[in-house]
């Protein structure tokens, strides 16, 4: 009777161990989860110092007095995933804020990007006719599209430092609701999670030409 108890109880012994174990795998792969998660976001909303972000999704840095350089955000950028042709605009062209400024191009689809600011383009990134997948991998940096000699005044409506990824992180959540909502018609996300990530990288591609004419027209477009 001693030996049956006294096996019952090492058999219980075990059984809890197991039981913490799993629960504490379960919490490490949670937490695993959450950090994935929260980087992922990371790589959407970090702006670059003195980048300032208009809200057609295209950005501004200064260069000098009187020019910046200008190009689409990480947004644009990790909603494609990748480009295959970018049109860019031509150098001596006068271009208005909240005008087309470039258009890119994926699997025949198009979006096309607004000034940030008003002026005259005075340089393109060349680059980009060989390489436009640059648009997509290093917007802020080597993906720019041009640079503009300004005239008409900063936008004061764009967002720069905190404000900026504030806004971001916004903007993505809207992007998920844009997406789950094409995917499933009728469904409501409402309030979401916040650890719920954001979209996979290229997801616009994975939909139809309608619901690229709505991405341009609810997130790129701010005439």
């Amino acid at each position: 009777m001693v030996a049956l108890f006294v096996a019952t109880l090492f058999i219980g012994f075990i059984m809890v161990d197991l039981i913490v174990q799993k629960v504490e795998a379960l919490r490490a792969a949670r937490s695993a989860a959450a950090l994935a998660a929260q980087n992922a976001l990371e790589s959407w909303i970090t702006v670059p110092e003195g980048v300032r972000l208009s809200k057609g999704h295209s950005w501004s840095l200064p260069l000098q007095e009187g020019t910046v350089r200008a190009g689409a955000d990480a947004l644009v950028a990790k909603a494609l995933g990748s480009i295959s042709r970018v049109t860019l605009p031509a150098v001596g062209e006068w271009v208005e804020a909240g005008a087309p400024l470039s258009r890119l191009e994926l699997a025949g689809h198009t979006v096309t990007i607004t000034s940030p600011v008003g002026g005259r383009i005075s340089a393109v990134n060349h680059e980009l006719k060989s390489r436009p997948e640059l648009v997509a991998t290093d917007p802020y940096g080597k993906g720019w599209v041009c640079s503009i000699a300004q005239v008409a005044p900063q936008d004061r409506a764009a967002h720069f430092g905190r404000e900026a990824v504030l806004w971001m992180e916004s903007e993505v959540e809207r992007l998920r609701e844009f997406l789950s909502a094409r995917l499933y018609p009728g469904f409501k996300l409402g309030v979401t999670s916040q650890d719920a990530g954001p979209p996979m990288p290229g997801a616009l591609a994975q939909f139809d030409v309608d619901a690229w004419a709505a991405f341009e027209n609810e997130f790129t477009q701010h005439l």
